[in-house]
């Protein structure tokens, strides 16, 4: 036989006056926490108003990059906090980031460092009308020459990828000089890809843009923003399609080569429909096919 269990009888003011006169230290303990709690809410809200006056003019209010590059965590995985630091006090050079030494304290600095770092807790829609949107037309197709408007061989022609300064130099295979030296988008990554006859090349950068070069006149065509984190392009076989390979989102998109306009926007998931990240696309023809190798989050 069990004796029935007595109902517990609720804690009266009284008695949770009692209990907070035998432990004083609970009500300082919890003014302490609320106290840390809106200090680093005020923190990060003067933080963002500092990021909104000097930065978002340049790499947007949304920090996904316009002017400047984005800056998120994914983004900037090649730059350490010390660097990103010292590039917010004295500037970089040769490019349009002042510096900022003068104007903010080593703590406002460390505290702009560790708000960009900091992922976005959603990020935006980046599909077929964004992708769209961002295509930027240098030179109609009728605009270029039909040949090469330099002396060299257009089939010996090298890309030399600068990623310090954010440049190419291209040069003449058979005298190992340069042509010319043009500015790229910041931080390219994957390698430049070439159409199959040659003619243009295509960069892609870590804040997923992707731009079409032409060989004849050294100069870029078109460029579009594929999306907000790129790792990687391939060109097809037949030199249609441009399909690139997204960290964020977790996409591989379809360009049209000539055009840059997007084809299709592709969600990678994997078998057991978890979101993936796509690091790679290769053309892996013949025959005519494209493959892409994926990353589970966290790998």
């Amino acid at each position: 036989m069990t004796r029935p269990h007595r109902a517990a009888r609720p804690l009266h003011d009284d008695a949770m006056n009692r209990q907070l006169t035998r432990n004083p230290r609970i009500p300082l303990l919890c003014l302490a926490l609320l106290g840390a709690t809106a200090a680093a809410a005020d923190d990060t809200t003067a933080t963002g108003a500092l990021y909104r006056q000097h930065c978002a003019e340049c790499h947007s209010a949304d920090r996904l990059g316009a002017l400047g590059p984005a800056l998120l965590p994914e983004n900037l995985t090649r730059l350490k906090r010390k660097r990103a630091a010292a590039v917010i006090a004295d500037g970089r050079t040769a490019t349009q980031m002042p510096p900022f030494r003068d104007k903010l304290s080593a703590a406002q600095i460390e505290a702009l460092v560790a708000y960009i770092y900091t992922p976005l807790e959603r990020l935006p829609a980046w599909g077929m009308p964004q992708i769209s949107a961002s295509r930027i037309l240098l030179k109609r197709p009728g605009e270029l020459p039909g040949q090469p408007l330099h002396g060299a061989d257009p089939m010996n022609l090298f890309v030399v990828v600068e990623l310090g300064d954010h440049h190419a130099t291209i040069l003449d295979g058979d005298r190992m000089a340069p042509l010319t030296r043009v500015k790229t988008r910041f931080a390219l990554h994957g390698g430049p890809k070439y159409s199959p006859d040659g003619r243009f090349v295509y960069f892609t950068s870590r804040d997923g843009w992707v731009s079409k070069f032409d060989m004849h006149s050294l100069q870029f065509v078109a460029e579009v923003r594929a999306g907000i984190n790129a790792r990687n392009a391939a060109v097809s076989a037949d030199g249609r399609i441009v399909m690139v390979a997204n960290y964020l989102p977790h996409t591989l998109v379809a360009l049209d080569s000539e055009t840059l306009l997007p084809i299709r926007v592709i969600e990678v998931r994997g078998e057991d429909g978890t979101s993936s990240r796509v690091s790679n696309g290769m053309d892996s023809s013949p025959p005519l096919r494209q493959t892409a190798s994926r990353r589970q989050n966290g790998s």
